[in-house]
C-alpha cells in the first residue's frame, strides 16, 4: 500500500496535506489557551499589543488587530470585566480613550508565554538541528504569505 504522503510524494500535495494538519493543530492550540486562560486568540493578540507598545486608542487597537470598533468594543468590554485590560481617559484630550493591560494581564501573558516556549522547546526536540533552522525560517516565509481572496 502506497501512501501519498511519505517523504517520497509530490513536494505540493506534501505541503497542502501538512497546511491542514498545521490548521488543526493550531485549532487544538486555540481551544487549550481558550479553556486555559478564558481568552480567545484574538484577546492574546490585543494583550500583545498593549503590553509591547504601551497604551492605545480603541481605533488604532482595531486597526493593528483587525477587528471592527464594533467588536472591539464588546472584546474589550470583556476583557476589562476579566480585569486584563481598563479604560483609561486621556489627560490630554477628554473625549480620548486609551486601553492599558493591567497587572493580571501581563500575568497572563507570562503563563501564556511559558506555555508557547513549552511547546517550541517540544517543536525543537522532535526535529535534528540541522533542520531546525531551515524549518523556522521557512515558518518566517510562510507567515507572510497572504491567503488568497475570493
Amino acid at each position: 500500500m502506497h501512501d501519498n504522503h511519505d517523504s517520497h510524494g509530490d513536494p505540493l500535495e506534501r505541503l497542502e496535506h501538512s497546511l491542514f494538519q498545521l490548521t488543526d493543530v493550531i485549532q487544538k492550540h486555540q481551544e487549550i489557551v481558550q479553556k486555559r486562560f478564558k481568552v480567545s486568540a484574538v484577546e492574546i493578540d490585543i494583550l500583545k499589543l498593549l503590553e509591547g507598545d504601551g497604551d492605545k486608542k480603541m481605533k488604532d487597537i482595531g486597526e493593528r488587530v483587525s477587528v471592527k470598533l464594533s467588536n472591539l468594543t464588546n472584546i474589550i468590554d470583556r476583557m476589562e470585566t476579566q480585569k486584563l485590560v481598563k479604560r483609561v481617559n486621556s489627560k490630554t484630550d477628554r473625549r480620548s480613550i486609551f486601553v492599558n493591560v493591567t497587572t493580571k494581564g501581563k500575568k497572563l501573558l507570562s503563563d501564556y508565554s511559558e506555555l508557547l516556549r513549552e511547546l517550541s522547546t517540544r517543536m525543537r526536540d522532535v526535529v535534528r538541528d540541522e533542520e531546525f533552522d531551515v524549518l523556522v525560517k521557512g515558518l518566517e516565509q510562510i507567515s507572510k504569505v497572504t491567503v488568497i481572496e475570493q
